[in-house]
This record gives C-alpha cells, structure tokens and sequence, in this order.
C-alpha cells in the first residue's frame, strides 16, 4: 500500500474513447460515425481524472515530455494523422505538423528539445526531427519502401535508432551516418535503447513462426537472443535503471499476449499477468508496470504481486504513459 499511495503523486496520460452513455457517444453513434477517442490523465490510484481532449477527431498516443510540463499526442482527421503539442493540463494545443502525409510516433528528445517522428505517404514512412514547438523540421531518412519507423533516442540525445526493412539501424540525429546493427534480412522491429547505456533491445521473427526478443550494441556487434522461445515475444521496454525488460509473450498468434519480466541478460524470464495485456509502461522508479487489460487500464508491480485495476470508469483506455 506504501507503494501505490505514494504512486497517487504520479500521472497516467491515456488514450480512452468516451463512456458509452456520453452525449457526444450517442450523438456518434445516431449519426452511425465511429467512436472517438481523447486524451486522459489520471493518479495511478485512479483519482484526479481530467479529460485533457474534446475534439471530434481521434486522439491517441500520448506523450509526457521529459519534465512533465508538456504532452504530445497524434490526431486524426480521418484522412491522415499530425502530431499536437498541449500543456500538461490540456491547455494551447498546438498542431506542430502539417501536410498532406500522416505524421506520428512522437519521440521526445531526452532534453525535451526535440522530437522525432515517422512521417508516412503512399506506404512508405521516413524518419523526422524537429524542434517541441514544431520549428525546424528535418527529414532524416529517404529508404526504401516501406521505409522507417519507431525512432528511439540514445540516452544523451545524440543518436537515434528506427527499424528498417533491413533491420534495426543507427544514426546521428541529425540523421547523418547510419549503421545497420541487426544482421538481416528478418523482420526486426520495436527496438528500445537501454536508458543506461548503448544497448538496443528489439523484437524480431527470424523464423516464420517465430518471434524473439534481442539484445544489440549501438556500436556494432553480435546480436543475443535473449528469450529464445518458441512463444511469440515482442515489445521489449526497458525498466527506468537498465536492469529489467518487460516484454509480451504470445504462445501463438491466435492466444493474446501476456505481460513477462526478465533481467536485462535475459534471465529470470517471468509471467506477471494471467490474463491479456497490452500497452504498457513502467513507473519512474521501475518498482510498477501499468497496462491495457481485459478489464481496463491495470497497475501491477515488476514482480507480479499487487494487481490492481485502475478505477477510472472509461470504455477501453490504452496507450498509457507514465510521466516520469
């Protein structure tokens, strides 16, 4: 209890489409348009819920900036996707991207500078920086289709890695010097660099029913399949201190996924959740784990023990993000 009333000074921002018995639901719905979703914080303990969104658009994907003062989220106009930028109580949203092509994946720099995100056309996606009040935009990439995705920053902001159809790669931020550092072809994807150091964990199916969990050095070197399963493991996130991965396990592709922990050299592999799960984010001190489950949005300790359902009273909550 120590923990999770000291967890109540926290946020969860999350993505939630509204209550079903909402006005605005039933005005939807009688005028037989899909659902929308908007952007939520929350305690962790379920109290202090604002609803930071209400437009009739949908909103999904948020993102705390690095000192808690901002949130970027992605908004759909139906057509395409842009990246907007509110303060942290929901206030002076802004569109920081515009165009034709769809841009997401918002990625804070570590400094809160920068963000880095995916921009997509005609199927095929390329990596992009810019400033957090949209200035400054940069293309970084110009692969080939179907391009590159999930940009990922190194610790010190320097670098950053994204997945590629021919694996997990590396460069400078300023898109500069790119360094393949998976041993392809396979599909690579996922890849999340260590807080701590210039380790890359990443997901890959190198076999056609298969699905592992890897460990790559930034620098170059060999890759360490490190659950080596033949479940289906994707998603790894790294715990906040560099010692844990916490990552989804699919016995196979017609089951949901699980939550697993394990050590950073993949040991100590171990099931957390019993029933289904998805999106999820660790705590800013690595001690708890939120999540998407089959009854909302979940809190849950790194070592299983104290589940427990985030009292919110909103119809399927996902993408949460800790604020750190």
């Amino acid at each position: 209890m120590l923990g999770l009333a000291w967890l109540v000074a926290l946020g969860l921002v999350l993505w939630a489409a509204p209550s079903r018995d909402s006005s605005a639901a039933q005005a939807r719905a009688r005028a037989r348009t899909v659902w929308n979703g908007d952007i939520y914080v929350v305690n962790a303990d379920g109290t202090g819920r604002r609803r930071l969104t209400r437009d009739l658009a949908e909103e999904f994907d948020p993102a705390w900036s690095p000192d808690g003062t901002k949130i970027a989220f992605s908004r759909s106009d139906g057509r395409r996707y842009q990246i907007i930028v509110m303060n942290a109580d929901g206030t002076d949203p802004k569109e920081i991207t515009q165009g034709d092509n769809s841009a997401s994946d918002a990625a804070w720099s570590p400094d809160g500078r920068r963000i880095a995100f995916t921009r997509c056309s005609a199927g095929s996606c390329d990596i992009y920086v810019m400033n957090a009040d949209g200035g400054g935009e940069e293309r970084l990439t110009h692969g080939e289709r179907p391009g590159e995705q999930d940009p990922t920053w190194s610790p010190d902001g320097r670098r950053i890695a994204f997945a590629d159809i021919g694996g997990i790669f590396v460069m400078n931020a300023d898109g500069q010097d790119w360094t393949s550092v998976t041993d392809g072809p396979a599909d690579d994807s996922n890849p999340d660099w260590s807080p701590v150091g210039p380790q890359i964990a990443f997901d890959s199916s190198r076999d056609l029913w298969d699905g592992d969990i890897y460990l790559v050095d930034a620098n170059g070197g060999p890759m360490t399949n490190l659950t080596d399963s033949e479940p289906l493991d994707s998603n790894p996130s790294w715990s906040p201190d560099g010692r844990m991965i916490a990552f989804m396990r699919k016995r196979n592709r017609h089951v949901q996924a699980r939550l697993f922990v394990m050590d950073a050299d993949g040991s100590g592999q171990t099931r957390i959740t019993d029933t289904f799960a998805q999106f999820m984010d660790w705590s800013p001190d690595g001690q708890f784990i939120v999540f998407n489950g089959r009854d909302g949005l979940n809190v849950i300790r790194a070592d299983g023990s104290a589940l427990t359902t985030v009292p919110i009273a909103l119809q399927d909550p996902s993408f949460p993000d800790w604020m750190a």
